[in-house]
């Protein structure tokens, strides 16, 4: 990401200590008494997040692995409608925080 800071005008009025009688100002604005900052995102960055979160997909895609096996699947089915299965919750919470 590119930042720049166009300043026009590096010196500061003095204040003034009585006040002026102001008089009527025209409509147009004159851009040139603004400082301006312009924000570009550099391709660069694009291209970088972007293999960034292929990375991270393949990675959770890897770590996924193949899935539980068909008679896992049925075993744990039987216990669920015997009314037998007791889950662990520390180890589930464990392996949604990923440590184990």
């Amino acid at each position: 990401m590119n930042v720049k800071f166009h300043t026009l005008n590096n010196t500061y009025r003095a204040p003034v200590s009585s006040p002026r009688k102001r008089m009527p100002q025209s409509t147009s604005v004159k851009t040139a008494d603004y400082d301006t900052v312009d924000i570009k995102r550099t391709r660069n960055a694009q291209d970088d997040e972007e293999s960034f979160s292929r990375l991270l997909a393949r990675k959770a895609s890897a770590q996924l692995g193949s899935g539980a096996s068909p008679e896992r699947v049925q075993e744990l089915s039987r216990k669920i409608a015997d009314g037998t299965y007791q889950p662990d919750a520390g180890r589930i919470a464990g392996r949604m925080l990923g440590l184990s």
